[in-house]
């Protein structure tokens, strides 16, 4: 039996106002997520009124305390009563000063919307005052105004963040977690604003202490303390501009790459965003130079005119829309691209770190003086980077292999430009390994600077011996160079296989005995279904028979010692992405996997005049100073810190 039908029982909602309290706590939603939030509301606000010192403390993560201090213009006792109502600002009066936003926060509801989900204090005077002003709020209600000895700017206190919305208390992290966050905050202001000094004190201890200024050791300073101690020395500046956009920062070498994009600091008008075509940019253009799932080290500011960016998309301004978003990520990338050619073969360099003595411990200790070990971490390079000539592509072909010129080759002449030096004939060597350079010891020690052996002839210097079988051992003017030859080779052949590509194609040469290769049914199957894709890799493969291939044709510059690994590896990145599309697609991963097999191998022994050839070609490689996983193909001791080793200094 069916219920008898009943009409729902209607009653038409009324419209009604928000009482003020409630509608300041809905916009604290907006702009307050954690105690960070405030941090970076507060602290900007200080940054518009043209401070250069700002003080930040805080307790147990922000949740009990913020305090904001700052030597700014500082409010009169009217204008700070104004400064707690809704949508009440400084910076916007018309509504084309929406869309011409130079200024960090303009939407007039932090501070009521902070006020009212805590204890807030405001104390501020203004130049030429004898005193400054103080209101108290609590939950947003003003409490109590007085008179105050201060001097000039202001000081903001929140206490006890979420009083009265446990709801959104509950979601606070912990401590620890609370205070990272605002540490990141901070350091992110620090970067765009090397005016201003900044100063974190996290329970009663120091935390962050950055010193203003813009002039080199100040800049290497706050670079270090950071993106890490190791960044000044290895990283690069960059300076361009184009059709009133201009394009400046740091980028770290791509060996000093990190596991997610944490370090990779984004800047658009001075303020730090989260963007996804400027990230993409960034990564497109250290795309082939470090490995695919790590993320570069940057400090990138992008400086255009304000009605080219929309800064309203997000209410905390994090997030920010350009209005031609193909030309910025196009002059991004090719801008760092530019930058990345300019540094030859450079590679990762540890910084020297002299140990400092006990008045400099004592000094470091105050907050009126950097670190004693700062200066020994700046490197010319935060102002002008290590110029090498400008990179030349070696060739590698058939018919030249590596060799330093008036030296000699025993490779086979149908052989590639893949291997170095030892006859090799279709994977396998012939010739016995030569014996090791043993010098002859006598009574006296020839002066280093009469030797010629010692004489550097370029940045990579000249090879003084093979190492395990695996590295190379040179000098240069400025110390000694170790080279992994796999590592730097491979990123030679990579740089050639991409040169050959994009021009004429691949150059095949015609195996004089064809290799014929036997597969597993399933390997079989696989090979079957990219031989068109293999041809325009350069690698002619045939069937010759039930799951039996031969391989005519391989790529010039490629060595013959492991055809099936090679063709099965190619096969595999192939499969990895699909048929459609590979080539297009995946071509820097499948010619990655292809340089990796022409190159030389680690024990292979090379004979001097082999080692000073690829050193030759290091110094006339795009990039070279990374192979194309993103390892250093090369690491570098200078004499003071050979010195040191031997405690002569």
């Amino acid at each position: 039996m069916n219920p008898p039908n009943k009409e729902p029982k209607f009653e038409q909602p009324k419209i009604q106002i928000l009482p003020e309290v409630l509608a300041n706590q809905i916009a604290a939603g907006e702009v307050v997520e954690r105690p960070a939030s405030v941090v970076k509301e507060l602290v900007e606000n200080s940054l518009d009124a043209g401070a250069t010192q700002i003080e930040v403390k805080i307790e147990q993560g922000g949740k009990k305390l913020i305090r904001v201090a700052d030597n700014g213009c500082g409010m009169s006792a009217s204008q700070a009563r104004l400064s707690l109502q809704r949508h009440a600002t400084s910076k916007i009066i018309t509504v084309d000063d929406l869309f011409s936003i130079n200024t960090m926060g303009f939407r007039g509801e932090a501070l009521p919307s902070i006020a009212s989900v805590s204890h807030l204090t405001l104390e501020s005077r203004v130049v030429g005052e004898v005193d400054g002003v103080q209101l108290e709020l609590r939950g947003g209600k003003n409490l109590e105004e007085n008179r105050v000895v201060m001097p000039q700017g202001s000081r903001i206190a929140v206490k006890n963040l979420f009083f009265n919305t446990p709801a959104r208390l509950k979601f606070m992290r912990a401590d620890k977690t609370e205070s990272n966050h605002v540490s990141e905050y901070l350091q992110r202001l620090a970067l765009a604003n090397p005016q201003v000094g900044f100063r974190l004190i996290n329970n009663g201890k120091d935390s962050m202490h950055i010193r203003a200024g813009d002039s080199q050791d100040s800049i290497g300073e706050r670079l270090g303390t950071i993106l890490g101690g190791d960044f000044a020395a290895n990283c690069l500046t960059l300076d361009s501009e184009q059709e009133s956009v201009k394009i400046s920062g740091w980028l770290g070498l791509p060996t000093l790459h990190r596991g997610s994009a944490a370090a990779m600091y984004l800047f658009v008008n001075g303020r730090w965003v989260r963007d996804k075509v400027i990230n993409h940019a960034v990564r497109e253009a250290y795309r082939d130079l470090m490995p695919r799932d790590r993320y570069p080290v940057v400090a990138l500011f992008i400086d255009l005119p304000p009605e080219q960016v929309d800064v309203n998309v997000h209410p905390a301004k994090q997030e920010v829309r350009f209005h031609h978003r193909n030309f910025i990520h196009s002059l991004v990338k090719r801008s760092l691209q530019e930058a990345l050619t300019s540094m030859g073969c450079r590679t990762y360099h540890q910084p020297i770190v002299n140990e400092p003595s006990d008045d400099q411990r004592e000094a470091s200790s105050s907050l009126n003086s950097p670190p004693s070990n700062i200066s020994a971490q700046l490197p010319t390079a935060v102002s002008q980077p290590v110029k090498w000539d400008k990179p030349t592509h070696a060739k590698l072909s058939s018919s030249q292999p590596i060799r330093s010129s008036g030296g000699t080759s025993n490779r086979s002449s149908y052989g590639s430009g893949g291997g170095l030096g030892v006859k090799e004939e279709w994977g396998r060597s012939q010739s016995s390994p030569p014996k090791p350079i043993i010098p002859e010891v006598s009574s006296q020690i020839p002066e280093m600077k009469e030797s010629p052996l010692f004489q550097s002839h370029g940045p990579m210097g000249r090879a003084l011996a093979q190492i395990h079988g695996t590295y190379i051992l040179a000098q240069n003017s400025e110390g000694i160079i170790l080279v992994d030859q796999h590592a730097a080779h491979e990123r030679i052949v990579y740089e050639e296989l991409k040169k050959s590509f994009v021009g004429a194609g691949l150059q095949r040469q015609l195996l004089l005995f064809p290799e014929v290769m036997e597969l597993a049914a399933a390997e079989a199957d696989r090979v079957e279904r990219q031989l068109e894709n293999l041809a325009k890799l350069g690698m002619v493969v045939e069937p010759f028979g039930q799951n039996t291939f031969t391989v005519r044709e391989l790529p010039a510059l490629l060595g013959t010692s492991s055809v099936k690994n090679l063709l099965l590896d190619l096969v595999g990145e192939l499969d990895k992405y699909g048929v459609s599309g590979a080539l297009d697609n995946q071509l820097d991963d499948l010619l990655i996997t292809m340089a990796c097999h022409g190159s030389v191998r680690a024990n292979r022994n090379m004979t001097i005049d082999e080692m000073n050839a690829l050193l030759e070609q290091i110094e006339k490689t795009h990039y070279s100073g990374q192979c194309s996983h993103g390892r250093p193909t090369y690491v570098t001791i200078t004499l003071p810190e050979l010195e040191k080793m031997f405690g002569r200094r």
